[in-house]
């Protein structure tokens, strides 16, 4: 799922239809069940829910603990009228709200009956998330996807569009663009026994002149022909997303087999950019690339790209993308564009 930061051609002002069914129905909602709040542990983080969610790794809630992110979330019942009224009026994308204490980043999706609405915090400290006629598991692969990328980009953290995996007790990223290939060579990997430690986005923890890699959560999301590539058949495996034809792949917990997770912060040792595939390519290599080179490619591959932060920020993120550029080993992934290769591509990468 894409999605672009705008700002609406409507005054932020101005309420749509759905604005007061909503706020009518979250109240209602909120007298009528009982909530517990559940916590989880993701991308070095406790995140707060106001109802469970799948996928994520539950995580014990003391006195000291401290909530990174809250997440609160409704789920509406909407008329199809309402629907209708709501469609003249909004279209699907990323849009800024100006309020009294900040700016606000706001999401909203629409597909025929299906709505969701996001509002972040401008520190990233807060979400609220509500939706009509969509299962909780998608809005959760929303969630840890766009939404935290850019809550914990609000918050300053380094976010990279990135698969990673665990290699001699260090992290080793992939970075690139959609559909680089980035989940597939990671599967490869797991495959061979290598846990995986993130997917999609990888959430770094800056020590100055070295960094960690934060753990994600136990999935990889693999399209189909990666799926029967690497892991066999994809007709028990969960769909990301209903209208798409990528899967969810289970990772295990223990470590002592493949297609592990690994649940556990390690330091970055090497970075690995993937650009196209090559046909006529027999062995795969590594060439590797200057810092200065190597700073424009993490300025490309933060997530979510689309996310434009206060200059301010965006020069403190500048700052850390550069000292992370000169302390860790960054490199051009060049291999073949087959599948059945994929094996090489790993050992190119850990030799």
């Amino acid at each position: 799922m894409t999605v672009n930061y705008y700002i609406p051609n409507t005054p932020s002002s101005k309420k749509s239809p759905i604005a007061s069914i909503i706020h009518t129905k979250t109240a209602i909602l909120s007298m009528q069940q009982l909530t517990k709040t559940c916590h989880y542990q993701i991308y070095g983080i406790t995140l707060s829910s106001n109802q469970p969610l799948p996928i994520l790794i539950a995580a014990s809630k003391t006195s000291t603990t401290t909530v990174d992110v809250e997440v609160n979330i409704t789920e509406c019942e909407l008329l199809d009228q309402d629907i209708k009224a709501e469609n003249k009026h909004y279209r699907s994308g990323w849009y800024t709200k100006q309020k009294v204490d900040g700016i606000y980043y706001c999401l909203s999706l629409r597909g025929g009956n299906e709505i969701l609405d996001v509002e972040i915090a401008p520190d990233g400290k807060k979400i609220w998330i509500t939706w009509a006629n969509l299962p909780l598991a998608e809005v959760t692969a929303i969630l840890i996807g766009c939404i935290l990328g850019t809550a914990l980009r609000l918050q300053g953290k380094i976010c990279l569009h990135s698969s990673v995996i665990k290699v001699d007790n260090c992290a080793i990223a992939i970075i690139g663009a959609k559909g680089a290939g980035k989940s597939t060579t990671a599967a490869a990997f797991a495959k061979r026994g290598y846990p995986i430690l993130a997917d999609d986005i990888a959430v770094l923890a800056d020590y100055g002149d070295s960094f960690l890699v934060q753990p994600g959560y136990p999935r990889l999301r693999l399209w189909k022909s990666a799926v029967n590539a690497v892991y066999g058949s994809e007709a028990e495996l969960s769909r990301v997303f209903r209208q798409t034809d990528k899967h969810f792949v289970e990772l295990h917990q223990n470590n002592t087999s493949a297609w592990c997770f690994h649940s556990q912060p390690l330091p970055l040792a090497a970075i690995y950019i993937l650009g196209e595939r090559q046909q006529s390519l027999v062995t795969p290599s590594v060439e590797t690339v200057t810092p200065q080179v190597g700073l424009m490619h993490l300025i490309t591959h933060r997530y979510p790209q689309s996310l434009k932060l206060q200059q301010d920020m965006q020069r403190r993120e500048f700052a850390v993308l550069g000292r992370l550029a000169a302390a860790v080993p960054m490199g051009h992934l060049h291999r073949e564009d087959n599948l059945a290769e994929l094996g090489k591509v790993c050992e190119a990468c850990v030799r």
